[in-house]
């Protein structure tokens, strides 16, 4: 939130730098070369220096209406990306402050008083990145939509195929219990048939279907009626013990169909939903370039190793105050806890702290919390730690999109420089487009933040973001 004030002087030599740099860079659409130069002067050369080198006095108090505050006033280098969506990149990224061009031929020289720049430059208002943002949100919403169906696919197919044996099965097991209840009839008729011939008229050759030539050898040797009461009993316990072994067989292959009935039942619902998931994310991007911006509450989108990639593509080395790792990690997991979006409250902590490298951000202050316009950069609070610090953040961006947030609805206890009572504007913004003029009075806060984030979706994307 502290500002760095910044008179634009331009001198010929400035002027036709940017105006090779306009050349050079070639993709200026359906704009003019005279708006694209006018858009190259207004930016100018950004400069987080002056911030970042302040020394902090200790912490003030809270008001209830804080003045807007901008981290900086001086407009940062965009990047044309496809179908001439913007992006931003960070302040103080290695590299991104190039020399300026070289000094043009004498003869390239404009005439003295040729042509006359202001002392102070207008404000140009940098282009909304919110449509560019939102399509690659919306591709990045596709892209997992379509994974989860395909990944719902081949449990869907198991409990189908899963059903289907289950069918068999039970098919199977009836059989062999009718099969096994019609021998056990059978054998009950024939046996109760033969034993009456056996006992009353000694007839014995009747029995060798049922019990073998080898076992008549030994009844003809004993007493007749013994011998078939014994054989018989136990040739129909045999007949009743498959009887009902397949009967148990047939009930457990039944409860093994309900349950494959509810797992395709239940494997069919949701290929649905992720079905109808991907139809509206579909839908969702093919309206996305119309759509209102990103909300402050919401979920985290990218991945920590999505932002730390990020990190690495314009700082080459950790912020002095500890690994990116450990502080994309905060606001990963605070974010969540608090559901607020905790990437793009990260692209916002980048821009007020030129990457973490401010004096604000030595004091794990990366919002610029209680830094004004008026004292900026040397007046802004001071939190004792990197959690406590990144939740103070997240917790002011709560506040600053819920109205009736109160101290006991967070998750966790708030600094008290930062207590949802004593946010004056709370409740004023819902949406990230909402921050400018409350939270900075930069004209192309919003942007700023949004045009930060938008180059980190798009290295996510590069890498294969929409992973489930």
């Amino acid at each position: 939130m502290a500002s760095v004030h910044r008179t634009a002087r331009v001198g010929r030599r400035t002027l036709l730098g940017a105006l090779a740099l306009v050349v050079g860079l070639g993709r200026v659409g359906r704009r003019t070369l005279l708006g694209a130069l006018a858009l190259v002067v207004g930016l100018g050369v950004f400069d987080v220096g002056a911030a970042a080198g302040q020394e902090d006095p200790p912490a003030t108090t809270t008001t209830t209406r804080p003045a807007a505050t901008t981290t900086t006033t001086a407009p940062p280098v965009t990047v044309v990306l496809d179908e001439g969506d913007i992006g931003v990149v960070p302040p103080g990224a290695d590299g991104a402050d190039e020399p300026p061009p070289d000094e043009p031929a004498p003869g390239d020289q404009p005439a003295e008083g040729e042509l006359e720049v202001p002392e102070e430059l207008p404000v140009v208002v940098l282009p909304d990145p919110t449509p560019g943002l939102n399509a690659a949100l919306a591709a990045i919403d596709v892209s997992r939509a379509e994974k989860a169906l395909a990944g719902g696919s081949d449990p869907r197919r198991a409990a189908e195929a899963a059903l289907a044996a289950a069918f068999v099965a039970r098919a199977d097991a009836i059989d062999a219990r009718r099969a096994a209840g019609e021998r056990l009839t059978a054998s009950k008729a024939v046996v109760d048939q033969l034993a009456v011939n056996v006992v009353m008229h000694g007839d014995t050759d009747a029995l060798e279907p049922l019990f073998g030539a080898a076992d008549l050898d030994h009844l003809r040797d004993a007493e007749l009626h013994s011998a078939v009461a014994d054989e018989v009993l136990s040739h129909l316990t045999e007949a009743r013990a498959s009887y009902r072994d397949t009967v148990a067989a047939e009930l457990a292959a039944t409860d093994a169909l309900t349950e494959a009935e509810g797992n395709e039942r239940f494997a069919r619902f949701v290929y649905l939903g992720l079905r109808r998931s991907l139809d509206e994310s579909i839908r969702q991007a093919e309206e996305a370039r119309r759509q209102v911006g990103p909300s402050i509450l919401g979920p985290t989108v990218l991945s920590e190793d999505d932002l730390v990639a990020w990190y690495r593509t314009y700082y080459r080395a950790d912020p002095p105050v500890g690994s990116i790792g450990s502080i994309i990690e905060a606001y990963v997991r605070i974010g969540a806890e608090e559901g607020v979006a905790g990437d793009i409250a990260f692209a916002q902590a980048v821009l007020e702290t030129g990457g973490f490298r401010s004096g604000h951000a030595r004091k794990w202050n990366f919002a610029g919390i209680g830094a004004y316009d008026s004292c900026a950069p040397v007046c802004s609070f001071a939190f004792p730690n990197l959690d406590e610090g990144v939740r103070a953040h997240i917790h002011l961006l709560r506040a600053y999109a819920d109205p009736a947030l109160t101290t006991a609805q967070l998750a966790a206890p708030p600094n008290r420089q930062v207590a949802p009572e004593r946010v004056g504007v709370r409740g004023c913004c819902q949406r990230w487009t909402q921050l400018t003029g409350v939270w900075a009075s930069d004209p192309n806060y919003d942007r700023k933040v949004l045009g930060i984030y938008r180059l980190m979706v798009e290295i996510a994307r590069a890498r294969g973001a929409g992973s489930v």
